[in-house]
């Protein structure tokens, strides 16, 4: 039978068990120091997205408001250019009437020979 030094049988195996558990546990720390730090940079893109998210829909919100200013913009100078525009036709229509009035009663004024 082997002995060590210390007199036990397999001391060697015993040693080799020592290192083997001494891996199995760094590598354990490791794997848990890993997931720690994917877990971390999950939450981090989790934020990031978040945020990106809110970045968008704030973005959108400010696109959209400028877009109805500048639609209402548009819409009261049609309105104002139509405004002006009816008030010129009801002057010439005015006019017109007035010339088409004077023209009408002078024919009715005139004395038949």
């Amino acid at each position: 039978m082997m002995t060590s030094s210390h007199g036990l049988p397999y001391a060697g195996a015993l040693d080799a068990v020592k290192r083997i558990e001494s891996a199995l546990g760094e590598r354990d720390a490791a794997r848990q120091a890993s997931d720690s730090e994917l877990d971390a940079a999950h939450k981090e893109a989790e934020r990031l997205l978040s945020e990106a998210h809110v970045a968008g829909r704030r973005a959108a919100e400010e696109r959209r408001v400028a877009l109805l200013a500048r639609a209402r913009a548009d819409a009261e100078m049609i309105r104002s250019g139509g405004d002006a525009e009816a008030r010129q036709i009801a002057r010439q229509v005015s006019a017109q009437r007035d010339t088409v009035a004077a023209e009408f009663t002078a024919l009715l004024l005139v004395e038949e020979p």
